[in-house]
């Protein structure tokens, strides 16, 4: 029996798209064992209890020299460090990612490209409980520093909770995330917690990151916001996915951490009657559990 080990790469929506390749990994070699090596420690709550995976290790930046090492003096170790970034797919690829990092770096077809998450009957509990509060809660992620050009303005996000009021909109997101007045301040919860909550909530409005691509594993219906990524790569079909395409887009890739000099146009071009109406159209979907698809 062989192993292969993975070395998984990038931020929590990166690591996120990787797991639909492990089920397809273990159809097609049924009496391999699948090793991933994340290279923080927070970034192994993705995979936490993936039956799936056989073993789930952190990789420091001594072991990862080590096992590249091996690997080139070992042909029988299968490793694999799928960087798909490296593509750029935003740029030229019309292909979901999933599809990518499966077929370009493990030669594989996925059958079912949505996210894998795996949580315990006591995560879910405590999720269950915390949304009990709350009348009809949405969940809501306007973004990160670090994903600073895919916002989309403060007052418009607070203008939303404004026009549903008969909705409770939690914010989810780090503490130090600008806060939007009106929803409910849930910014810091833990990474799993959040997945929890986001199973279980009403909906989820939020831009291009983890927590949108985590709607998928769970079909929660959902409006994602994209302006410098585009939703060929990064979107689902169980959310809205509303592309506020320019002439200058997608540039996620070229950009990466720089301010755009366009002041995000692409974003603000994305109006709060759009996302009003594809929010309450989701909603009304997912009470007939039919789930509605707009890329």
């Amino acid at each position: 029996m062989s192993d292969i080990r993975i070395i998984s790469w990038g931020g929590m929506g990166d690591l996120l798209l990787l797991t639909p390749v492990f089920p397809a990994l273990k159809k097609k070699y049924p009496q391999s064992r699948i090793i991933v090596y994340c290279r923080l420690r927070s970034r192994m709550d993705v995979f936490r209890n993936n039956p799936y995976i056989d073993r789930l290790l952190y990789m420091s930046p001594f072991f990862r020299t080590s096992l590249m090492v091996l690997h080139r003096h070992f042909r029988g170790i299968k490793l694999y460090n799928p960087e798909y970034g490296q593509l750029r797919p935003g740029l030229f690829c019309r292909k979901h990612a999933s599809e990518i990092i499966a077929e370009e770096f493990f030669g594989i077809q996925l059958e079912d490209n949505r996210a894998q998450i795996y949580l315990t009957l006591s995560e879910e509990r405590t999720a269950m409980e915390e949304l009990s509060r709350y009348n009809r809660p949405v969940m809501i992620h306007p973004g990160t520093v670090s994903t600073a050009n895919k916002m989309w303005p403060l007052p418009r996000w607070e203008e939303l909770v404004k026009r549903m009021p008969e909705y409770t909109f939690i914010q989810l997101g780090l503490p130090t995330e600008d806060r939007v007045e009106g929803a409910v301040d849930l910014r810091g919860t833990s990474f799993r917690e959040a997945l929890g909550l986001i199973k279980h909530a009403r909906g989820f409005v939020g831009i291009d990151s983890s927590f949108a691509h985590a709607t998928s594993a769970f079909g929660i219906p959902g409006v994602v916001l994209f302006g410098p990524s585009t939703p060929d790569v990064w979107g689902h079909p169980n959310n809205v996915n509303i592309y506020g395409r320019q002439r200058c887009s997608p540039c996620i890739e070229l950009l990466s951490d720089i301010k755009c000099p366009y002041d995000k146009i692409c974003m603000s071009v994305i109006t709060v009657d759009e996302v009003v109406e594809a929010l309450k159209m989701q909603l009304q979907l997912k009470i007939h559990g039919i789930y509605a698809e707009r890329i």
